[in-house]
């Protein structure tokens, strides 16, 4: 069995596994598996693999939501976001330059 054939298995057994599984179990066993799994990254990768998580999966997450459910979501996370990032050393108008 090659290495995309097992991959593709584990993908599919874990899909099936969690539709099976309540909201609140999905929340908990993410929590947990990531925060395992995170732990075992090197520092200097943490932010590289948070980063290409959030970007090739933000579009699947937000599907559905309309303007006034995105505002509400965002203002909902920007203060855990305050709390957990330097702002005073974010350059937030250079983000929006791209």
């Amino acid at each position: 069995m090659t290495t995309s054939t097992k991959t593709g298995l584990k993908i599919r057994l874990a899909r099936q596994f969690i539709r099976r599984l309540s909201q609140q179990d999905v929340l908990d066993l993410a929590g947990e598996a990531g925060r395992e799994w995170m732990a075992r990254l090197p520092v200097e990768e943490r932010a590289a693999f948070l980063g290409r998580l959030v970007e090739e999966n933000l579009s699947a997450a937000l599907e559905g939501l309309g303007r006034e459910e995105r505002a509400a979501l965002m203002n909902s996370l920007l203060p855990l976001i305050a709390r957990h990032f330097p702002l005073d050393e974010v350059d937030i108008l250079g983000a929006f330059t791209d």
